[in-house]
């Protein structure tokens, strides 16, 4: 007698892994939210994990959205977020989401249009994408805002290339939120070029994703699976270990076989049970495959022809287009798609609508790859017919099938018309796939030259430089060939971008100069404009900023006579540089200003942060602090992309921030790695040098400090000599340090920049240095020039013009420190220090090297410290010693020799558990206890303490026995809060008690366990007892010490007095709601 369904009833096998993604919900409930990866192979139970951890989602109160993703080559951009922001949405009072996240609902309009008008695509692409990511993680925080959100993404490694961006996006967003995204993905799936990879392995190596791995079951997990499938008490091992080899531990392909095992006979039903034939008669199907399609050959024809109908399709699909595409009637269709059902092929998505889906991804695959080619194609043709006589067909769909059943020209033109549309939901990847599928299916040359530089455009706003120089190169050739060299001539431009994003300045003027002599023949124009903003920004770079000044004016001209407001904003932006490289410094600030304005009001994101960066990054080489900061700050609300973080990294380094400054450093490395930028892989490299040599770590320095041959512009000297000098005066290298500063060209020096740091390695070569100081720019200066004040005080002080030397580094010092720049401070200080020494005012020098010792050590900028304290030594003066850096003591829960000390005693018990062993099975509810004990021992021992005794639904915990650990109060009552919300997972109401107090503790007798002896551990148990559900009571003490923390975290407790058995006097104490958002 056989069973309709071979399925697992009951959950097995997966109770750590379990415990992990509920440890990620819980944090995320309190604020802590990120995105976890879950991998494995298919047929793990990845599905059912997920699955697992919503109902105990849905159960805590917490909105689900779930999407899944799809297996076609094309798909639909965002797909996952589609279908799970989309069904959110259903249930919502849209009109008031839509005020509650203001401007962001418009961005959100292009892929919901309930949400309102779409949000215009700017001229800045990658902008207009990052605003769409911020109003979808906007979106999610405000799900998240009462009881958190779980956000599932399912089969991640069939993600579309947007889905696959906004996901990395939503790993460094969702940090500080309640919102834990869970994506799954198939680890059998990932071939050393699947476009997942590389983020996997990102994930992997920064930690900003949590990736968790899902194993075979071992053999007894095998053996569970099986006493529940077939409700059996006992499994022979000669039988666990059978089907444990044959289905290696795969949980869906035990299912499959042991289906095929009971549709053969080889397992079957007795008057006193299930029985099986003996392991050398069984015969299982070599692999899952063979499972399924022995299966369908069982089936009615009729069957399999909508079964095969519906694997090309797709994963899901709906009962009225399986019947249109077979042609029969939907009564019959129904009836073939039940037996299907039945049959362990299919599911039943949404009973209400008609929709289907294959139990797994592996049961399509088998069924779709046993359909011949011929008959194929057959099927996607006809499904494109069906698709394209609905109102609502979408061209991606239609694309896809039309390209799988070989329809190439009618394919092109739905290829367009889906990129065009994923270009308008920021899906720039995915657009530049859609126009390659069309590009070698169109015969004629001018349209194939326009769609690869469509293409490489789309690429080049999904910054994938290389793939959109490679697609231009060949698309102009072809453009102009057939004489239409204007047309390329606007493309030159982008194509000459990418060259010098590629390092290679050489080739991109060749290609500005180009396009400008094109254009100029054909009048006026805003690519006319570009060009020679283009122009400009390359002789600003060479340091040549007259030319560069004329070629901003003449972009000014035609961007003026052409009407473009774009290229008019830009326009001054690079006057501004050409204005500052010729002195008129207070003049270029307020063209970065009429840039800025300008930008911002025509909606030119892309100028308007090319203005902040500008005026940024030449206030910070002017040494003007306040102004660099003033700028950077204008990126707020602006999405972080590599150059704007590099540039923050900048700012935090000369603000003497050494740590921040490397970790923002590396941020901006990998957002560069990432998008193929190899200009600011350059500049990020060089400023991770800089930052770890500052911190004292020369070796780590070298490493990632470029070759001198990687500089490829006169500006780029500018960049990396600071970096250059420090990494070697970081090793000790004094010689080394001046080599490095010995190739700087003074004349490149027009902002002052790095004259501070060359000076400081050219101390021991006076006349080398008068030599530099003579050659650096004479051009009049509106501005002070900092850095270029420090090289002649230097300069002074080496040649024993010690008056001049205190004066002249004395106002440097006083302007950088005004400005903010302390590093730059302490570096020169020192330099001041021997001055103020030489000139006879030693108690100020030991005073300065002094101060600028312990300010410099104590915020990690070493190297600063280590020199002012060879200058010291140099010079006789004694100073402070090493300021240490105090490491936190570790935790540890050994008891030590048996005393008294202070210690923190947790209770906790379920409420009403007494009822609820009359209500439950004694079996579900031994399990949902033994979770309990689980998960309070977990929490206890991640927060230091130990387990004394479980009592039934009780837990007693200790914090301190080794008398080691001074925040244990504040332990205990986060390993409270912590035990109550996972026993809400399984329905456990569960309260608690905390006291602080003094108790003896020790092991009385030996191998005996701890004992924890002290009226602490009464009071403990009398407060646990006076707690409701979900609430923590703590006394008076606990309270005391937590205080702070509860205040920081804005949560109160309610005082309470409370009358307990066993003692005299009223207690004090302070109720709090454990889930209320706490962090644990």
């Amino acid at each position: 007698m056989a069973v309709a369904r071979v399925v697992c009833p009951v959950f097995i096998g997966r109770e750590s892994e379990l415990s992990l993604l509920e440890d990620s919900l819980l944090s995320a409930i309190r604020g802590d939210g990120g995105v976890v990866v879950l991998g494995g192979e298919a047929g793990m139970g990845k599905s059912r994990l997920v699955r697992e951890l919503a109902r105990r989602a849905e159960r805590l109160g917490c909105v689900v959205m779930s999407g899944t993703c799809s297996e076609a080559e094309l798909s639909l951009p965002y797909l996952p977020f589609l279908e799970g922001i989309g069904n959110y949405l259903t249930r919502q009072d849209v009109p008031a989401l839509r005020e509650r996240l203001g401007p962001a609902a418009a961005e959100l309009g292009q892929l919901f249009p309930q949400m309102g008008h779409a949000g215009a695509v700017t001229a800045d692409p990658m902008m207009s994408k990052l605003r769409l990511f911020e109003a979808i993680i906007l979106l999610l925080t405000d799900a998240a805002r009462s009881r958190g959100l779980l956000a599932v993404v399912e089969d991640l490694h069939w993600a579309d290339p947007a889905t696959r961006e906004l996901v990395d996006y939503a790993t460094r967003r969702l940090r500080s939120t309640r919102v834990m995204m869970l994506a799954t993905y198939r680890t059998d799936e990932m071939h050393r070029k699947h476009a997942l990879v590389p983020s996997i392995q990102a994930w992997r190596r920064s930690g900003q994703a949590q990736l968790l791995d899902i194993n075979a079951l071992d053999a007894q997990g095998v053996k569970a699976m099986v006493t529940c499938i077939f409700d059996e008490v006992e499994v022979s091992d000669e039988f666990r270990d059978f089907v444990h080899d044959r289905s290696e531990g795969n949980p869906f392909v035990l299912e499959e076989m042991l289906r095929d095992a009971i549709d053969h006979g080889d397992i079957f039903r007795t008057d006193k049970g299930w029985d099986r034939k003996s392991v050398h008669e069984i015969r299982l199907p070599a692999t899952v495959r063979d499972t399924i399609l022995q299966r369908l050959e069982r089936l009615q024809p009729m069957e399999v022809e909508v079964l095969s109908a519906a694997s090309a399709i797709g994963f899901t699909f709906d009962l009225a287009t399986v019947a249109a595409v077979t042609g029969k009637p939907e009564p019959a269709v129904a009836g073939a798609l039940e037996s299907c059902v039945n049959n362990q092929l299919l599911e039943e998505a949404d009973r209400a609508t008609g929709r289907y889906c294959f139990r797994h991804a592996l049961t399509r695959e088998a069924v779709y790859e046993d359909i011949v080619a011929t008959r194929r194609q057959q099927l996607h043709a006809r499904i494109a017919e069906v698709l394209e006589s609905r109102p609502d067909w979408k061209a991606i769909d239609l694309a896809h099938h039309l390209l799988m059943a070989g329809s190439y020209e009618q394919a092109v033109g739905m290829c367009v018309a889906a990129a065009e549309a994923a270009i308008s939901a920021r899906a720039y990847r995915d657009a530049a796939d859609l126009f390659e599928r069309a590009i070698p299916h169109v015969k004629d040359s001018v349209e194939r030259g326009r769609l690869m530089c469509r293409a490489a455009d789309a690429y080049w706003n999904n910054t994938e430089t290389l793939a959109a120089k490679a697609l231009l190169e060949q698309g102009i050739a072809d453009l102009e060939a057939a004489g239409l060299t204007v047309e390329a001539a606007g493309h030159r431009l982008l194509l000459g971008r990418c060259y010098w994003e590629l390092q290679r300045p050489d080739l991109a003027r060749e290609q500005f100069t180009r396009a400008k002599d094109v254009l100029e023949t054909a009048g006026p124009s805003e690519a006319l404009a570009v060009a020679y903003v283009r122009l400009s920004g390359l002789e600003v770079f060479d340091s040549s900023g007259d030319y560069g000044l004329e070629y901003a004016q003449r972009a000014t001209e035609i961007a003026r006579a052409s009407g473009s407001s774009m290229a008019l904003a830009w326009s001054w932006n690079f006057a501004a540089l050409g204005l500052v490289y010729t002195g008129r410094i207070a003049e270029a600030y307020q063209y970065f200003e009429d840039s800025y304005a300008a930008a911002a009001k025509g909606g030119h994101d892309f100028q308007m942060r090319n203005a902040i960066g500008n005026a940024a990054w030449t206030a910070i080489h002017l040494g003007y602090g306040r102004i660099a900061k003033d700028w950077a700050d204008r990126y707020t609300g602006v999405p972080a992309e590599s150059y704007s973080i590099y540039l923050r990294g900048l700012l935090t380094l000369h603000e003497g921030r050494v740590e921040p400054a490397m970790a923002l450093a590396r941020t901006a490395l990998q957002g560069a790695r990432d998008a193929g930028n190899d200009k600011n892989v350059w500049r990020s490299r060089v400023l991770l040098a800089h930052a770890l040599a500052e911190a004292m770590r020369p070796d780590d320095a070298a490493n990632e400090l470029p070759p001198l041959s990687s500089r490829v512009e006169n500006q780029d000297s500018v960049y990396d000599t600071a970096a250059r000098v420090r990494a070697r005066l970081a090793a000790g290298d004094a010689q080394g340090a001046f080599q490095a500063a010995h190739g700087f060209d003074p004349t490149r020096a027009d902002l002052g920049s790095p004259a501070d740091a060359i000076s400081e390695a050219a101390m021991s070569e006076p006349e080398w240095l008068r030599s530099f100081v003579e050659r650096l720019p004479n051009h009049p200066v509106d501005w002070q020039l900092i850095r270029a004040e420090v090289a002649r005080g230097r300069l002074a002080l080496a040649e024993g013009r010690l008056e001049d030397a205190v004066r002249t580094l004395g106002r440097a010092v006083m302007s950088f420190r005004d400005e903010g720049f302390l590093l730059d401070a302490w570096h020169a200080s020192r330099a001041l220090g021997e001055a103020q020494f030489n000139a006879g005012a030693t108690e100020q020098a030991r005073a300065l090297l002094e101060e600028t010792i312990a300010e410099a050590e104590s915020a990690g900028a070493l190297l600063a410290g280590k020199l002012a304290r060879e200058t010291a030594a140099r010079l006789g003066v004694e100073v402070s010693a090493h300021v240490a850096v105090v490491e936190p003591q570790t935790r540890t829960a050994d008891v030590g020799p048996t005393g008294e000390r202070m210690v923190s005693v947790l209770f906790a018990d379920v409420r009403g558990f007494t009822e609820m062993t009359g209500e439950s099975a004694p079996a579900q509810l031994a399990d949902r206890i033994g979770s309990l004990q689980r998960w309070a021992a977990q929490e206890v021992g991640r927060h230091s303490g130990i387990v004394d005794k479980f009592a039934g639904d009780a837990v007693m915990a200790t914090f301190n026995v080794s008398g080691q650990t001074v925040d244990h109060a504040l332990q205990a009552v986060k390993a409270a809060v912590a035990i109550i919300d996972k026993a809400a997972l399984v329905d456990l109401p569960v309260g608690a008690g905390v006291a602080v107090g003094p108790a003896v503790v020790g092991r009385l007798a030996k191998s005996a366990n701890v004992s924890v002896l002290g009226s602490v551990t009464n009071l403990a148990a009398r407060l646990q007892a006076e707690a409701g559900a979900g609430e923590v009571v703590m006394s008076d003490e606990t309270h005391r010490r937590v205080g702070d923390w509860l205040e920081a975290g804005g949560y109160t407790a309610e005082r309470v007095t409370l009358h307990l058995k066993g003692f005299a006097q009223p207690v004090t104490a302070f109720r709090l709601e454990a889930r209320a958002g706490i962090r644990a």
